[in-house]
């Protein structure tokens, strides 16, 4: 298959990018290549996109990027999202503020249409968990009353996980949000939980880029390593895993190439879509 004919998301921690954070020269290159021969790239991430920008820098992309874990498109050519989905905070607002009662020392993150505010103090704030998170704001809850939220991205110490579980069931079970589990190994390995609206996920901006006039008739890839990429890989036409992906997640893909480390997004580019 010709690059022309297709549309390449890469989700970027574990796959986009090495263990160190970084898009790989190789990656880069295969990139800029592919885009010259007439391909469609673009990010497909948990992350605000802003925040995205400070890790990929100046990585070419030519198509709507999947961002805040498919709350989002956003065309970055344009600097503005396309579409989003939004929280009913009506819903959600009395939830939060139980779950903030009963966990004081929890930090929130509030994803919104001007990017991440903490609505927690900055002095209980996990530093390296706060420099991953960058730009942000910290203000309160109150003070973002006329916002559109996107998500929330909380974590507490791991002595409150079982408290704050008890209240994700509660919540997602009532139908006030879907609860999407995550882990990092910054600063040791720290369980996280975000908050999106019910029903929406990578695969649900995917459904709408693949409605797109300039993406018609394009073979639409996908490449994933955790459970929050397990609806973009549903959705894509192709599903690529690294090495390093969950087993979960390499059972759905019809591909597993190279790891993060070992420039994933390369082997994609120049084995894999050709021989299609």
């Amino acid at each position: 298959m010709r690059a022309d004919e297709t549309l390449l998301l890469s989700d970027l921690d574990g796959t986009l990018f090495q263990s160190d954070g970084t898009v790989s020269r190789e990656n880069r290159a295969a990139v800029e290549d592919y885009i010259a021969a007439g391909g469609m790239f673009a990010i497909a991430t948990g992350r605000d996109p802003h925040n995205a920008l400070n890790f990929i820098g100046d990585l070419p992309q030519n198509a709507p990027a999947v961002v805040i874990n498919g709350c989002g498109v956003f065309d970055y050519e344009k600097g503005a999202y396309l579409h989003g989905w939004y929280l009913d905070m009506g819903r959600l607002e009395p939830f939060l503020r139980e779950l903030m009662a009963a966990v004081p020392d929890m930090e929130l993150q509030a994803y919104t249409d001007v990017g991440i505010r903490y609505c927690t103090p900055r002095e209980t704030a996990n530093a390296q968990l706060m420099a991953m998170h960058q730009p942000c704001v910290f203000t309160t809850l109150d003070a973002l009353a006329d916002r559109s939220f996107f998500k929330f991205f909380l974590y507490a110490p791991e002595d409150r996980e079982t408290a704050i579980m008890e209240r994700m069931r509660a919540g997602e079970a009532a139908g006030i949000f879907r609860h999407v589990p995550g882990t990092t190994d910054v600063g040791g390995a720290i369980t996280y939980h975000e908050i999106l609206p019910p029903d929406v996920s990578k695969g649900t901006a995917v459904r709408f880029i693949r409605r797109m006039p300039e993406i018609k008739g394009r073979t639409i890839l996908a490449v994933g390593d955790y459970w929050n990429d397990y609806e973009l890989l549903e959705e894509a036409d192709v599903a690529v895993a690294p090495a390093n992906a969950i087993d979960e997640i390499k059972a759905i893909c019809r591909f597993t190439t190279a790891s993060h480390n070992d420039h994933a997004i390369k082997h994609i580019i120049e084995d894999i879509i050709p021989a299609l």
